[in-house]
């Protein structure tokens, strides 16, 4: 009995065995291939480093004017940056802490130095704390943190406070800390992405950072290009500026291959070439061993420094321009203010001048402006600024044209046949009777002129009956070629602005009478122009027809010398009978030597003019409004001027101001800047 039980026992016993025996001698066979036959593999597996690419800042491109005067250039200046591979982590409550303690320490000492660091977060600086930007940043704020559509500035900063761990720390401190944490996490600071505290510091910063090292563990400070731009004021609407890449901006420009730490144009020259200034980042690579710890960190990739923007900007004399612009305004502004319509309550002031022969824009001010090298300081005080000088007259402000608009009628007129160089249709009274029951009125008694004299003495009873004969339609139809109403082109962007008619009227709920076509042809109506539109118009007055599209940049230059020229772009050519264009220039010369426009006559040059006023508000001064091209036989440049309820006359001396610099400029020896000497 006893042997037969047995039997069982040893069989499992053996097969228990056979197994262990299977079991041991798999482990012993894979222990033996990765020990000896794959073991030198397997220690080079092991012992390998970790290498990981961190960008390096490329200097972004100049920007220059016509004669390589620079305009923005870029300064060696230092940044304070945090490297994840030394820096406190935030995964512990230790390291959180840690983190907070630098960060606060840092901002004492930039602030008893004057430096600034970056923080954009929209809630106010101190309690009761209140949204202080747009909503979209504010919508970007909730979503990131987890608040929901309608929590309050308290409750998101209560919930920073704990995501951050800043309890304990006094109210100023908690703000400071959460602005500068948030900054962090919406740039996803890390090892492949370091953090730019500050972008600006001074020497004695640096300095003191380095003597106090061991205090800021994985921060850095290093020589880094800064913007600068070193003309200030002149041509700031037009330069724009450069800021750091938003969290909501990041989701379009990260599939441009943009890092949440780069900078990008905001505005003008700036934002529109930014592909041209931008450069391309290089490439430092960190080395780190097997236990986490950095042992060489060296450049691979050198940065290439941005193209060179050359503007079509003459510097010279754009600073003239706005200069004589505040000048002219100043100086209306200082007239006795009971005076009715003598200009002392003008807005604003813009001036626009092109090369007739290539739409190149010489001159684009508008007042009032700023100071760029100053703008990220100051920019609270601009945007509350009841003036608004961050806005640009020249390009965005549109504005009734007034009389300005006669000779463009006239030679649509002749062209069209109802009129030549010598009739004159009707005779001017000072009132214009057509329309049953409606009045419309002359500035003088004017008789029977003939288009010349019209246009020179801007006589409304003639072009009120000719705008009537020739209809709405057909003076939009050139009013299209010569730009008025139309986007000229420039890279920068600009307002649209309004082309009086059916058309416009329905879309305003208006109806359109047949008087309009009346006033529209002096410029009223519903006409509002852009300053460029209308140095636009006159440079097609001066071609004859032919209107180029306006242009900003002259050429690219890049970093290896080669340089892309931008050709002149011709964007309409209306079909002009020559009995047009001389009568239209006879009547422009005639103004500028005897007519509305004669402070020009003592000129040593010869110009080809237009005055305009247009009177919205009865209760302020009219607007001045003056087009001119010079010199007449010849053209060169073409310039116009607006005074916003700044009166007539004043836009005719500005105008002559500035053409008398440009041309004194080519014949007295007043050359501009010499090639790629400095501003001083």
């Amino acid at each position: 009995m006893q042997q037969y039980n047995s039997n069982p026992i040893k069989r499992r016993a053996f097969a228990l065995v056979l197994v262990l025996v299977l079991v041991f001698g798999g482990y012993s066979i894979r222990l033996f291939q990765i020990q000896i036959v794959d073991g030198e593999e397997y220690a080079r597996a092991a012992s390998k480093e970790d290498n990981i690419t961190v960008p390096i800042q490329a200097s972004r491109g100049e920007i220059v004017d016509r004669y390589l005067t620079p305009m923005a250039v870029n300064r060696t200046s230092f940044s304070i940056v945090f490297d994840s591979a030394f820096f406190p982590t935030s995964k512990s409550k230790e390291g959180q802490k840690l983190q907070n303690d630098i960060i606060l320490s840092l901002t004492w000492l930039l602030t008893s130095e004057k430096c600034e660091w970056i923080d954009t977060l929209p809630i106010s600086k101190a309690k009761p704390y209140e949204f202080s930007d747009d909503g979209k940043s504010v919508s970007t704020l909730k979503d990131n943190i987890g608040m929901a559509d309608y929590s309050t500035a308290e409750q998101c900063m209560k919930e920073m406070v704990k995501r951050y761990l800043l309890d304990g720390y006094t109210d100023e401190e908690q703000r400071i800390a959460a602005g500068v944490r948030y900054e962090m996490e919406t740039r996803q600071f890390s090892i492949t992405n370091p953090y730019t505290f500050s972008n600006d510091v001074t020497e004695d910063t640096y300095n003191i950072i380095l003597e106090n090292s061991a205090n800021y563990p994985g921060v850095n400070v290093q020589a880094t290009p800064v913007r600068e731009y070193v003309s200030k004021r002149v041509g700031a609407h037009l330069l724009g500026t450069v800021g750091p890449i938003y969290a909501e901006e990041y989701a379009e420009l990260k599939n441009k291959g943009y890092r949440l730490n780069d900078t990008v144009g905001k505005s003008g020259i700036e934002q529109a070439l930014e592909s041209e200034l931008r450069g391309k980042n290089g490439v430092n690579t960190v080395t780190k061993d097997t236990g986490g710890t950095v042992v060489e960190k060296k450049q691979t990739t050198p940065p290439i420094p941005g193209n060179t923007v050359v503007l079509t900007l003459d510097y010279g004399l754009q600073k003239k321009s706005q200069d004589e612009l505040n000048k002219a305004i100043s100086e209306l502004r200082s007239r006795p203010k009971n005076v009715k319509n003598n200009g002392h309550d003008v807005r604003s002031g813009s001036v626009v001048m092109l090369d007739v022969k290539s739409g190149g824009v010489l001159v684009s001010a508008s007042w009032p402006d700023f100071d760029l090298s100053t703008y990220n300081k100051e920019y609270g005080k601009l945007i509350n600024n009841k003036d608004k000088p961050l806005f640009n007259r020249a390009l965005f402000g549109a504005f009734a044209c007034g009389s300005t608009m006669k000779p463009g009628v006239a030679l649509a007129g002749i062209t069209e046949g109802l009129i030549n160089k010598d009739s004159a249709p009707i005779a001017c009274r000072t009132e214009y009777k057509y329309y049953k029951n409606l009045t419309l009125y002359c500035m003088g008694y004017h008789g029977h002129i003939s288009v010349v004299d019209a246009i020179a003495k801007s006589c409304n009873v003639f072009f009120y009956d000719l705008g009537r004969r020739l209809g709405i339609d057909k003076m939009n139809e050139y009013s299209i070629h010569y730009g008025l109403g139309q986007k000229t082109g420039i890279e920068i962007g600009e307002t649209e602005g309004v082309l009086a008619g059916k058309a416009h009227s329905k879309a305003v709920g208006k109806l359109w009478y047949p008087a309009d076509n009346s006033t529209a042809a002096i410029g009223q109506s519903d006409n509002l122009f852009t300053p460029i539109q209308l140095a636009s118009y006159a440079m097609t007055l001066a071609n004859d027809g032919v209107r180029y599209k306006t242009h900003l940049v002259k050429s690219i230059r890049s970093y290896d010398g080669t340089e892309k020229v931008v050709e002149p772009e011709i964007a309409s050519k209306a079909k002009l009978s020559k009995e047009a264009i001389n009568a239209v220039r006879d009547g422009m010369v005639k103004a500028a030597k005897s007519g509305t426009a004669s402070q020009f006559s003592t000129a040593k040059y010869t110009v080809a003019a237009k005055t305009g006023t247009a009177q919205l508000v009865e209760s302020r001064s009219d607007h001045g409004v003056f087009i001119a091209y010079a010199p007449a036989e010849k053209p060169e440049v073409a310039i116009a001027v607006v005074l916003e309820n700044g009166t007539s006359r004043p836009t005719t001396n500005l105008a002559k101001a500035i053409l008398d610099y440009y041309f004194a400029s080519k014949s007295e020896g007043l050359a501009p800047t010499p090639q790629g000497v400095l501003l001083p």
